[in-house]
């Protein structure tokens, strides 16, 4: 879990590591809830700026920025937008328009769009919920897991009939080895774990687009935001790729440069922290802690930028490339879901609902990398974090003595 969008990704991937090994520690807690509390404010600042200044090197007039936390919030603008479009986006709009409930109504967002004085749209900012990134931070451990339980399960000893998978292993492993030598393998690589004698590379499990930022314009505009991004003050570094197929565009991970760690600290003088009690922390606590947290970190985050047009924008809201079906067949297309990448899966999303819970610390992580669990464990561990128990006497008395126990309510 190496999310290059923070500015302690070293040390939470460290913390993170020594979660897989079961290596709780007193801090951990406070430690992480801040990282989630802190990146945003750290960031935000430089990322509004980065974008308004693109806007503005390019679009001269007056820009106006909104913010929404729905989906939806961003489909409704793009068809309200003045932006020139072509007949296939025409069709999308009114099949959207038609039935909106098939375009994953209600899904959450954190977006800050940018329109033109004509009410064009001009990009937006995305910052990344935390529940996507442990979704994409297990997803990156799973690949690592499959290819050394592969590398291991070709390294044993022992029968190759080619008998039937463990569930979650199909396209693990080749054919000629069998489910026995896959079991064989997943203990061992679990033990690995235990005993400290497996490591992952940050760069094997990097996060890119933890914030994200999409320009939106003809090709000729494109071409121009892509120039005024490598000219920017506080552009550090730029790698591109370009996409085609069902979405096109072109893809920028760009590593933008923080103002100096005094400047970020003042501008955080006067902020109301008692936002955050919610998760567990006081006003006082977080006052404290931020200079050094600062202080402590790099000084510069990476962020996605992608380039595209409105015909693509539309494509990838309302077309074949919709955001969340790409998210549904990137589940599907795991090589490797079997008990370690469940295990880490939970882990990783245990340690950062932990980030946003009203718990601060935990004595023990409720699962082992190497241990086998119903899925009933992991929910229950993760409603405690709320404060929520998932059985109370209320139910186990209806399980026991259903019309005593109404008439008791009663």
């Amino acid at each position: 879990m190496y999310l290059t969008g923070l500015i302690q990704r070293d040390r939470l991937f460290d913390l993170a590591m020594r979660w897989l090994e079961d290596d709780c520690r007193p801090g951990d807690g406070r430690f992480v809830t801040e990282v989630f509390i802190f990146e945003k404010l750290v960031s935000t600042p430089t990322g509004r700026q980065f974008l308004q200044d693109i806007n503005r090197a390019i679009r001269p007039g007056a820009i106006t920025s909104r913010r929404i936390t729905v989906k939806d919030g961003l489909r409704h603008a793009i068809l309200s937008a003045s932006n020139p479009s072509g007949e296939r986006a025409s069709d999308l709009f009114a099949q959207y328009e038609a039935l909106p409930e098939e375009y994953y109504p209600g899904t959450p967002a954190d977006f800050i769009l940018s329109f033109g004085a004509g009410g064009e749209l001009l990009g937006m900012v995305r910052f990344k919920r935390i529940r996507r990134i442990a979704e994409k931070a297990s997803r990156r451990i799973a690949d690592q897991l499959a290819g050394t339980i592969r590398s291991v399960a070709k390294s044993l000893k022992g029968p190759r009939d080619g008998g039937a998978r463990q569930e979650g292993c199909d396209g693990l492993v080749p054919p000629e080895i069998s489910a026995e030598l896959v079991d064989l393998a997943e203990r061992e690589v679990g033990r690995r774990f235990h005993e400290h004698r497996q490591a992952f590379e940050p760069r094997r499990l990097r996060v890119d687009d933890l914030v994200g930022f999409k320009f939106v314009g003809s090709e000729e505009e494109l071409a121009r935001v892509e120039k005024a991004i490598g000219d920017h003050p506080r552009v550090r570094g730029v790698e591109r790729e370009v996409h085609r197929g069902k979405y096109n565009d072109v893809n920028l991970l760009v590593d933008l440069e923080l103002p100096p760690a005094g400047e970020v600290i003042n501008g955080m003088r006067g902020w109301d922290w008692s936002e955050a009690a919610a998760r567990g922390l006081d006003a006082a606590t977080l006052r404290r802690d931020f200079p050094g947290y600062v202080e402590g970190g790099a000084r510069t985050f990476r962020a996605e930028v992608i380039l595209t047009t409105f015909d693509e924008l539309v494509e990838s809201e309302f077309g074949n490339a919709i955001h969340e079906q790409r998210i549904l067949e990137q589940r599907r297309s795991a090589p490797y879901a079997g008990r370690l990448a469940q295990n880490a899966s939970f882990i990783v999303e245990y340690l950062l609902m932990l980030a946003i819970s009203p718990t601060v610390e935990v004595e023990r992580i409720p699962a082992k990398l190497w241990g086998r669990y119903l899925p009933d464990v992991f929910s229950q561990a993760v409603w405690k974090l709320f404060g929520v128990e998932q059985s109370s006497a209320l139910f186990d008395a209806i399980l026991l003595d259903p019309e005593g126990a109404l008439s008791a309510r009663e």
